[in-house]
């Protein structure tokens, strides 16, 4: 962490000291959304709780913008389509700004390679059956028209 987050912590009382090392231990384990942070620590102050992730922000080890581009691309290697990343931003509590930054940004010609490449493993399977494949994992209608197009 450095000094200065140790200085931080040498001007804050005790009960901060315990939930930051808390945060801190959470954060060592995965990522977490400032929102995710805010609902695991629902039970503390929420003076206590700002000051913390503030500090975290500025630190560089809370970053939601950074941390929703790392999900859309673990998920789209997992085979997952546009909506499904959405739909699990949205489960995370980032903000809206972020969602449609994604929105906006979003490589659908990504998607469409991932999805070619999943269904090259079910080619003998009918249009409807691929349809609903592709629906289920969460992948655009255009995207899937393009797909069953070809």
């Amino acid at each position: 962490m450095g000094r200065a987050g140790l200085l931080f912590l040498k001007k804050v009382n005790k009960d901060e000291k315990i939930v930051f090392y808390k945060v801190l231990k959470l954060l060592s384990k995965k990522n977490y959304s400032e929102n995710e942070l805010r609902n695991k620590l629902n039970s503390v102050d929420n003076d206590i709780v700002n000051r913390i992730i503030e500090k975290l922000k500025e630190k560089g080890l809370i970053d939601d913008k950074k941390y929703s581009y790392d999900i859309v691309e673990r998920y789209l290697e997992r085979g997952k389509g546009f909506y499904y990343i959405i739909n699990i931003l949205k489960r995370k509590g980032f903000n809206e700004e972020i969602i449609n930054q994604i929105r906006q940004n979003f490589d659908f010609e990504k998607e469409y390679r991932v999805a070619q490449a999943l269904i090259k493993k079910r080619k003998n399977k009918g249009k409807n059956n691929l349809f609903l494949y592709l629906k289920g994992r969460g992948f655009s209608s255009e995207t899937i028209n393009k797909i069953i197009e070809r």
